[in-house]
């Protein structure tokens, strides 16, 4: 019985963030004023818990009532909920040594290659663990069904996760999957205009990139190609129209040079590249289950 994917994503619930990742994803979405909470609570998380709703107002140059609005928003009843909420994450990230104060994941021109080296590792680790925190498993196998039911596969990566998708790809074909994937933007967009219902599309990566492709994407979902999109919750666009969305969750740091947006991708490539493995590994298993010597 063929499933009613447009129908069945609105009944799939999600599986809640760290307070902090959850902070640091909708940022960008947030009034001038929220923004400067949120940019004082990821810098200083141990610090603003100490503090009381007034002063934290005071720190951030917000009125108090902006303070109480920014903890609603995050789900929390007040400034008193979201504080106790902040200390147990804190303590719970101690206790498995991930504390977010002590490696700062600003890099600085005077880091060694050592204190470099475990800023990337926790970014990256970073990224992993909050990405796969956030997979809904019933989305997970829905999406798994659309890839093994697609008669053609179009991968699309966007900006820098045009790696990400070639290599996705290649791994793709040797289970045999029917799998088309280009770079070039023209391309792209001649091939998503070829695709019908029994295909579909996965595009990876942030919609700020080659928005002529975003426009592209629409035009199938309108046809009714199946769309499952990796991306962030800043591609807005991308997860209107898809059916199904995997988070890839990385957190912006901010940092004192023009290296701010590779330091970036570099931790956000870590969360596609966790999801198209995790895919793969999960499409792998199922060809495994439906092979005739597993009958046997």
């Amino acid at each position: 019985m063929a499933i009613d994917y447009a129908n069945s994503i609105t009944s799939i619930p999600t599986k809640p963030m760290t307070i902090l990742a959850n902070i640091a994803n909708i940022k960008s979405q947030l009034s001038p004023s929220a923004q400067k909470i949120a940019a004082l609570i990821l810098q200083h998380p141990k610090s603003v818990v100490t503090l009381s709703s007034q002063q934290l107002a005071q720190q951030a140059n917000v009125g108090q009532s902006s303070i109480v609005k920014f903890t609603q928003k995050l789900g929390f009843k007040g400034f008193p909920a979201f504080k106790m909420a902040m200390i147990e994450e804190l303590d719970r990230q101690q206790a498995i040594g991930s504390d977010p104060q002590q490696l700062p994941n600003q890099i600085s021109p005077n880091d060694s290659v050592i204190t470099l080296a475990q800023k990337l590792a926790h970014q990256k680790t970073d990224a992993i663990i909050e990405t796969t925190n956030a997979i809904d498993e019933a989305s997970f196998h829905h999406i798994i069904a659309l890839f093994t039911q697609a008669q053609r596969i179009q991968l699309i990566g966007l900006g820098d996760a045009a790696g990400i998708a070639k290599d996705f790809s290649t791994k793709l074909l040797t289970l045999g999957m029917a799998v088309i994937t280009q770079q070039e933007p023209s391309l792209q967009i001649i091939i998503t205009r070829t695709l019908q219902p029994s295909d579909m599309l996965c595009v990876i990566g942030e919609e700020i990139h080659q928005p002529e492709i975003i426009q592209a994407t629409h035009q199938a979902t309108t046809k009714g190609v199946p769309l499952v999109t990796l991306t962030s919750h800043d591609s807005s666009t991308l997860r209107q129209v898809a059916q199904f969305t995997l988070d890839t969750l990385a957190v912006k740091t901010s940092m004192c040079s023009h290296t701010q947006k590779y330091n970036y991708s570099i931790a956000l490539q870590a969360a596609q590249q966790t999801l198209t493995d995790l895919l793969f590994m999960a499409l792998a298993q199922q060809s495994l289950k439906n092979s005739p010597t597993n009958n046997l």
